[in-house]
Parts: structure tokens; sequence; C-alpha cells
């Protein structure tokens, strides 16, 4: 299900179409859109059905959002050693994961 809604609010049809800040069930966020402006740049980098042309110009996709594998091991491998190879970002557990209050 946390799949499910991922995949559904990580829109990456085009830069215009992203959501700024993604809020996950377990307190964690992501802001798609600085990672996809300053950060990483190239929304194939995470997103595997990004179709780009040559010039770079132009991106389709033919499932929006969708990143293949994603879920706790593809994040905790993929953007932890991002983060960690940059110097930059959340590396912890209690980075991402905040206790929830009741």
């Amino acid at each position: 299900m946390v799949k499910k809604l991922i995949m559904i609010m990580m829109l990456c049809a085009s830069s215009a179409a992203a959501t700024d800040i993604i809020q996950f069930k377990n307190g964690m966020t992501f802001n798609h859109k600085l990672h996809q402006t300053e950060k990483v740049g190239k929304c194939y980098v995470c997103h595997d059905n990004i179709q780009v042309s040559k010039d770079e110009k132009n991106i389709t996709t033919t499932e929006p959002g969708k990143i293949q594998g994603f879920g706790k091991e593809w994040s905790h491998k993929y953007c932890t050693d991002c983060h960690e190879l940059f110097g930059e970002g959340p590396t912890a557990c209690n980075d991402c994961h905040h206790k929830k209050v009741i």
C-alpha cells in the first residue's frame, strides 16, 4: 500500500508536474523539487521508466513516478549511498525516521 502511494505521489512526467514536498506515513519527508533541480537534476537517475532524448531536452514516461523496486531496501541503499557520496543529506536512521507523537 505504501509503495502504491509513493508511486502516485512522485510524478515525474515533467519538471512542472512534480510535487515539491512528499510526506510519508512514517514521518519522513522528501523534497522532490530540490532533488530534481539542485541535487540530482536528472529524473532517470532514480526513475527507471524515463525516456530522454539525445539532447536531454525531452523527457517522457509511461508511468509517472514509478521507481522499479522502490521501498525500504531501495531507499536505504540508493538514497543513503548518494547522501554519503556527496556528503549531504540524511544518512542516520533518525535523520529520516521520526517517532510518531501520539
